[in-house]
């Protein structure tokens, strides 16, 4: 891969940590106490479905380009990336979850900082975790355009959109899933009988689906927005 094709692969990630992170160590500075870390973590886990689309359009131009037998091989690597995706993508809007901080505000009675008090501290965890949410659910909607354009290359338009559709409806059960029964990507290959088990007691669980169908909404919903800029003069 040339020098040009990664830059092109990270510039996402590194604007989306070029813009949280100084907000991160502005409070830990503020307060003195190192609170909101996870937030780093979790906007890498929603940046890593990006990266795995940028890789599934470098694979998807090459196996359009090679031989019969290595467009075989392309299309199962092709295939496992997009698996790979598919269970990866509800770590980018998983990360509006991380408002549950902000809302319980037991940080911030913790913080005893001298500097700024209660009222605006909450105003700041609010609009650093806005941030972080911003930025990992838009490195998710990219994701979203890079992996519809990669397979519809490979498998056509209706096998993409077919396969986006059914990303979108899992993503609010896998939200679900992290924010309550507190799995994660992982836990469908180290534990498969324990994540069909949970994923079955929450498809019988009426608050469950509500959650989860008005958080694909919101994914949904939100991506055609996005996708309407493209129209825009």
């Amino acid at each position: 891969m040339r020098i040009k094709d990664i830059g092109r692969a990270l510039w996402l990630p590194l604007a989306a940590f070029a813009g949280t992170v100084p907000l991160v160590v502005v409070r830990a500075a503020a307060t003195g106490v190192w609170l909101y870390g996870f937030l780093l973590w979790n906007l890498f886990l929603a940046c890593v479905p990006y990266l795995i689309a940028r890789a599934q359009a470098a694979l998807a131009a090459r196996a359009r380009a090679a031989s019969a037998p290595a467009r075989w091989a392309g299309g199962l690597a092709l295939a496992a990336a997009a698996f790979a995706w598919l269970v990866f993508y509800p770590n980018a809007p998983y990360i509006f979850t991380d408002f549950i901080h902000v809302v319980e505000g037991g940080w911030l009675r913790r913080d005893g900082s001298r500097l700024v008090g209660p009222n605006a501290l909450l105003w700041y965890d609010i609009l650093m975790s806005a941030a972080f949410a911003f930025a990992g659910h838009l490195a998710g909607l990219a994701s979203i355009r890079l992996e519809f354009k990669a397979l519809a290359h490979a498998w056509g338009r209706t096998a993409a959109t077919t396969i986006i559709t059914f990303a979108v409806i899992a993503s609010g059960f896998g939200i679900y899933l992290g924010r309550f029964v507190r799995l994660n990507s992982w836990d469908l290959v180290a534990d498969p009988l324990g994540t069909a088990s949970a994923v079955m007691r929450a498809f019988a669980d009426p608050k469950a689906v509500l959650f989860a169908l008005a958080s694909s909404f919101f994914v949904g919903s939100s991506y055609l927005v996005v996708a309407a800029f493209r129209r825009v003069d």
